[in-house]
């Protein structure tokens, strides 16, 4: 099939309007969830106040990264951890669904509103109330890698979490010893990411007579 056209099932559908997205699916008493970002690209949380949000109406519960912990809920971890540039092993830290004690970056989740409503839950949003305290920022990896900068995560102090490299290191210093003329050149790859006509979404439903879970989501793995 390399090479040649391939006929794509879902064009006829989406062409006349019939897309089922998440959106046009709904279940019984469907609640629906927002969630609070950072405005800050590090900080730590000195406060952070969700009583008025968790009494406002149509609310069902705010969750924050206390609750979490509460709970024993899990965190996000790396499956491929990778070495350093020294070659020991490679720095992975926990990711926790919602931000504990510090932010890292802007947009970090720091609470999830659950209401009956979206507009509920943007209003609720709302009313949350945080204090931060500012910490130096880190834009680049050559700012991070930088002697004296500030540590993102304490356990990590040099910031490096691996160093990816591919190929024959030897091979290629012998040929760069043997070339007429080298040429230098540094080339930044932004992040690439498919551009999606629907945004992120899922939505979980509890059979409780079956004692099981279906998730419906529009992401690349659940």
């Amino acid at each position: 099939m390399i090479g040649k056209p391939i006929r794509r099932e879902e064009d006829f559908r989406l062409l006349r309007g019939r897309g089922r997205y998440l959106d046009d699916v709904n279940v019984l008493r469907q609640t629906y969830g927002y969630v609070f970002r950072s405005p800050v690209a590090h900080a730590e949380i000195l406060a952070l106040d969700t009583s008025a949000a968790s009494s406002a109406p149509g609310v069902i519960a705010v969750l924050t990264g206390d609750d979490l912990e509460t709970r024993g809920l899990g965190t996000l971890v790396p499956s491929n951890p990778g070495k350093r540039s020294d070659g020991s092993p490679g720095f992975v830290c926990a990711q926790p669904l919602l931000a504990q004690r510090r932010v890292r970056f802007v947009g970090e989740p720091v609470a999830f509103i659950v209401a009956d409503t979206v507009d509920h839950a943007k209003d609720a949003s709302e009313l949350i109330e945080i204090e931060l305290n500012p910490l130096p920022v880190i834009a680049s990896v050559d700012e991070a890698l930088a002697e004296g900068a500030p540590a993102i995560w304490p356990d990590n102090p040099d910031n490096e979490a691996y160093c990816f490299e591919r190929g024959d290191a030897v091979s290629v210093q012998t040929n760069f010893t043997q070339a007429a003329h080298i040429i230098r050149h540094r080339v930044c790859v932004n992040r690439v990411a498919g551009n999606a006509i629907e945004n992120r979404g899922c939505i979980g439903l509890y059979d409780a007579f079956e004692d099981r879970y279906t998730l419906r989501a529009t992401v690349q793995s659940v």
